[in-house]
């Protein structure tokens, strides 16, 4: 009988590096890249850590995967639904070990290959056969940070496109070539099962590009619809970057995940609220109220996953779950997303699935979270917590994984995972200040909004006061401000509540917010295709399900919008409202394929003024998959430092900023339709 492969992580702790780091360390990166090459050949052993057993997992063929033979099965004989933890409080932590697997993979390779470089003690000193040895111990999988700045100039680092490498082995000779295994997977004479070409199209729209999945015999990024395709990296740096015309992605992305650190600090809320939390941070089918809680604004980690997908794949592997785990990209993208989890869950530790969410006026019994038709082995809304086995990863003592065990700061003797990563640094009132994982958690509010005022500021949240000039009325019409806390002057976010049909279009699509014909923000939804054999998805189409996340509106655009309704705003009774009907005017929306074709748009209805027309073109979108989009706004506070006097003229020092006194401004789109092309 077969045993299981364990995920236990690497021996001692070292950091997790980003991939540009890692490539200016020429020992670690040669051990890393010759690795994960290893790892891709189709006779490497053991058979669980290959890497195309591994992208396995993930999606199809949909088979048990060959590290956990034995595992137990709840669906009829023959049927095998997938290991999906999307759009689920799982789908953060079930995605760490996952990660970790890989880790372990390439560390066993790297350290094998240091090894065997290094025997020959006639050519390598001994000096030198450390250092291989101890490079190859200290590896471990690289993250690729699509927040960094830089992302908006350089784009995808060329480190992670087509390229051939050859470097220096510790003997003083040359390896072979090889062509960059970061770049794509070459599946070889025979592709895993289930793989077929798939197209986007709607009942009313039947044209549509192809993913030839069954006839590539590796994976693109951005390929060409056609059997022979051309990448298009061209068009991902364009997507990463932005131009004056059209908001860059790598923006966007940073600003989303800052957001995801304005959460209020554990003192500042009930506690039978933070499963709630954990609810809206960790997922995109997350629904402001459905416990009786209402939301925060902040957004899921989720919903920045899902748009590095599509902004990488286009109709290729990554903007398809049953695909996506054969990229290499995939595991540096989730390295990262464990990264942002990893400070998270260091900032709110409080924050958790625990055993269920709670009722506001309820009994206080915890409701178990349930996973809809679950994955392989949960029987249909199985309850879900922090206990529930993590199929298919096995600890070291031969049980499944459970959230609890994820846990970042989880440090006993059984769980070690054998990495951390790079504190994360910002100025912050006039000095270099540090988040490290390695300090002690937070344990009091203060603390933790310290923490928020590095992370928000190190990923681009600030307020820039568009509404300075309008002069709002702090005192009328707001709820009343949370003690310790002050109110930011002159700031009103505006954002949109999203809520689309997961399985709308046969696979990925993005919604786009237009203003003056260009994009400035968008939402990705992250599908499977309807063939799809993964069980939670069929259930969830099935059952219209819905993807649901947060669009904030650049501060520039709302400043644009300002200056050219100031008149009337200067007049206005109430100016936030005001200002939002004249947002919703200047507004439009679109649905694009993961490919960039229009699927629908949002037109004023004929006769209605609105920001174009269309004659007796198009169709009307099918009311069960047409989009729901609302107008929202917020004001925002700061925490107030009771270490610190200030004079009653000085300048208070920034504490981390948290978003409240929300408001509904109801339909954006107004009198606009959707038509389809």
């Amino acid at each position: 009988m077969s045993q299981p492969y364990k995920i236990t992580g690497l021996h001692g702790v070292f950091p997790r590096l980003e991939i540009r780091k890692l490539y200016e360390d020429e020992i670690q990166f040669t051990l890393f890249i010759y690795a994960l090459h290893a790892i891709k050949q189709p006779d490497y052993r053991p058979k669980p850590a290959r890497f195309q057993d591994m992208g396995g997992i993930h999606g199809l063929p949909y088979e048990r995967w060959s590290g956990d033979p034995d595992a137990p099965d709840a669906l009829p004989e023959g049927i095998w639904g997938g290991y999906c933890n999307h759009q689920s409080v799982l789908f953060p932590v079930w995605h760490r070990p996952y990660v970790l697997a890989i880790e372990q993979s390439v560390g066993e390779a790297a350290n094998r290959l240091a090894r065997r470089w290094t025997e020959d003690t006639e050519h390598v000193s001994e000096d030198v056969r450390k250092t291989w040895i101890d490079s190859a111990n200290k590896l471990r999988f690289p993250y690729w940070d699509w927040t960094d700045k830089n992302t908006e100039t350089e784009g995808l680092p060329d480190v992670l496109k087509p390229q051939v490498f050859q470097y220096k082995l510790p003997d003083g000779t040359l390896s072979d070539p090889i062509e960059n295994p970061l770049a794509f997977h070459e599946f070889g004479s025979v592709q895993p099962d289930g793989f077929q070409d798939e197209i986007f199209q709607t009942s009313m729209a039947r044209g549509g590009a192809m993913s030839f999945f069954k006839s590539w015999s590796r994976t693109y990024r951005w390929p060409s619809s056609k059997v022979n395709p051309i990448e298009d990296y061209v068009k991902i740096n364009k997507l990463l970057r932005g131009s004056a015309e059209t908001r860059g992605s790598a923006k966007q992305l940073r600003e989303q995940v800052g957001r995801l650190f304005c959460y209020p600090a554990p003192g500042e809320t009930v506690e039978q609220q933070r499963p709630s939390i954990w609810d809206e941070f960790s997922n995109t089918l997350f629904k402001p109220g459905k416990a009786g809680w209402d939301g925060f604004g902040c957004g899921s980690i989720e919903q920045p996953h899902n748009t590095v997908h599509l902004v990488l794949g286009g109709l290729g592997a990554m903007a398809n779950n049953d695909y996506a785990g054969y990229d290499p990209i995939f595991y540096l993208h989730h390295c990262n997303i464990d990264r942002i989890l990893a400070f998270w869950e260091y900032t709110y530790s409080k924050y958790w699935v625990d055993m269920g969410y709670y009722k506001k006026d309820g009994d206080g019994k915890a409701i178990p979270f349930t996973q809809p038709e679950g994955t392989w082995d949960e029987r249909n809304n199985a309850p879900i917590d922090r206990k529930t086995g993590l199929q298919p990863f096995r600890t070291k003592t031969g049980e499944y994984w459970t959230p609890d065990q994820t846990r970042f700061f989880n440090k006993s003797s059984t769980l070690e995972t054998g990495y951390t990563y790079p504190d994360i640094v910002a100025e912050v009132n006039g000095k270099q200040q540090r988040v490290s994982l390695t300090d002690r958690l937070p344990e009091t509010d203060q603390q933790v909004h310290e923490c928020k005022a590095v992370l928000q500021t190190h990923f681009g949240v600030c307020e820039k006061g568009p509404l300075a000039k309008l002069h709002l009325k702090e005192t009328t019409g707001y709820t009343a401000i949370p003690e310790g806390h002050r109110l930011v002057q002159d700031y009103q976010r505006f954002y949109t509540f999203v809520e689309l049909v997961g399985h709308a279009f046969n696979g990925s699509y993005s919604l786009q917010l237009l203003f003056k014909e260009r994009v400035i923000a968008s939402f990705a939804v992250l599908s499977r295709g309807d063939a799809t054999q993964c069980a939670s998805c069929r259930v969830r189409k099935k059952a219209g399900g819905q993807v649901r996340g947060i669009v904030d509106i650049p501060d520039e655009v709302v400043g644009e919008i300002i200056e050219s309704r100031k008149k009337e705003l200067d007049t206005a009774d109430d100016i936030v409202e005001a200002l939002a009907n004249f947002i919703k005017e200047s507004l439009s929306v679109r649905l694009i394929d993961a490919g960039g074709n229009l699927l629908a748009d949002a037109v004023a209805r004929p006769g209605v003024p609105g920001i174009r027309t269309v004659g007796g073109e198009g169709s009307r979108l099918e009311e069960a998959i047409t989009p729901v989009v609302h107008l929202r706004s917020a004001r925002a506070i700061r925490k107030v430092d009771d270490s610190v006097v200030v004079p009653a003229r000085g300048q208070l020092p920034k504490m981390g900023l948290t978003f409240f006194n929300h408001s509904d401004h109801g339909d954006l789109l107004g009198d606009q339709e959707w038509k389809t092309i």
